[in-house]
C-alpha cells in the first residue's frame, strides 16, 4: 500500500466534516490524489505507526468552544446530518445534564454524587471523551512528528484557512464549502452555546493536557502559516 502524500486528521468539532466534503469531491474528480481522509478513530500515533501519510493536515479549536459544540452534537444525536443513537451511558448523562453549562458547572459541585455524575458524563459522551490526546497524543509526539505536520488550520479562522489549503492542494473554487447547518454539521439555533465563568474554569481545569497540546498547535501553526502562504504564492505564479 502506497503512503498517501497528504492526510486529513479529522479532529471532531473543528470543521472537519466540511473540509472532508470538499476533498472527497476533489478526489472523486481525480483532482486531488493520494490524500487520506481519516475517521475520528484515527489519531496521529496511528498515522505514525502505519506511515499513512507524509504530510498531516488538521484543524484545531479552542477547547472550551470545542467542548460546547461537542456536547450539543451528541445531545442532538448528531442531527440533522447524522442520526447516531446514544449509548446507554450517554443516555444517563443526558438525563442529568441538558446543557453544556450544566455539565461544566457540575464538575465542581459540592454534592459529591452530583459531581461524580458529571465526571462520568465527561467520559460517557463520545465527543467529550475524544479529546486532543485521543487525536494528537501528546506534546512529545507532536514535537517528534513536527516535520510531518504540514498544515494546521483553526476553526476560528476557518474560511481563510481553508482558502489557503485549497490553493495548496489545487482544489478548484467551484467545489465550495457547505454553508448550511446540515452540510457543515454545525449546531443549529436553539442550543445553548455559552458557559459561565465557573463552567469555563472547570472545563479548562478538566482539559489541562488538552490545553498544552492546543498551545503547541497554535505556536506551530504560526510557524507554518508563512511557509504555506509562500508555497501557495509560488504555486499560483507557476500556473
Amino acid at each position: 500500500m502506497k503512503t498517501n502524500r497528504f492526510g486529513l486528521l479529522h479532529i471532531g468539532k473543528t470543521g472537519g466534516t466540511a473540509v472532508n466534503a470538499v476533498l472527497r469531491a476533489a478526489k472523486a474528480r481525480k483532482i486531488v490524489r493520494r490524500i487520506g481522509l481519516y475517521s475520528h478513530e484515527t489519531g496521529l500515533q496511528d498515522i505514525v505507526d502505519l506511515d499513512k501519510t507524509r504530510k498531516v493536515i488538521f484543524f484545531i479549536r479552542e477547547p472550551v468552544s470545542r467542548y460546547i459544540s461537542a456536547f450539543n452534537s451528541r445531545l442532538r444525536r448528531g442531527y440533522p446530518r447524522h442520526g447516531n443513537a446514544w449509548t446507554d451511558r450517554e443516555e444517563i448523562a443526558f438525563e442529568h445534564f441538558k446543557t453544556p453549562n450544566q455539565l461544566a458547572e457540575a464538575l465542581s459541585a459540592g454534592d459529591a454524587e452530583f459531581r461524580r455524575h458529571a465526571e462520568d458524563a465527561m467520559t460517557a459522551i463520545k465527543h467529550l471523551r475524544r479529546d486532543y490526546r485521543h487525536y494528537l497524543g501528546s506534546v512529545e509526539l507532536l514535537e517528534q512528528e513536527r516535520d510531518r505536520i504540514y498544515f494546521i488550520g483553526a476553526t476560528e479562522t476557518f474560511e481563510s484557512d481553508f482558502a489557503l489549503l485549497r490553493k495548496l492542494l489545487r482544489v478548484p473554487d467551484d467545489l465550495a464549502l457547505p454553508t448550511d447547518d446540515y452540510g457543515a454539521h454545525r449546531t443549529p439555533d436553539g442550543f445553548e452555546k455559552t458557559v459561565s465563568e465557573l463552567g469555563r474554569r472547570n472545563i479548562e481545569n478538566y482539559y489541562t493536557d488538552d490545553y498544552e497540546i492546543y498551545r503547541w498547535c497554535v505556536k506551530r501553526r504560526e510557524e507554518l502559516l508563512p511557509l504555506r502562504q509562500a508555497e501557495a504564492a509560488e504555486k499560483a505564479s507557476a500556473k
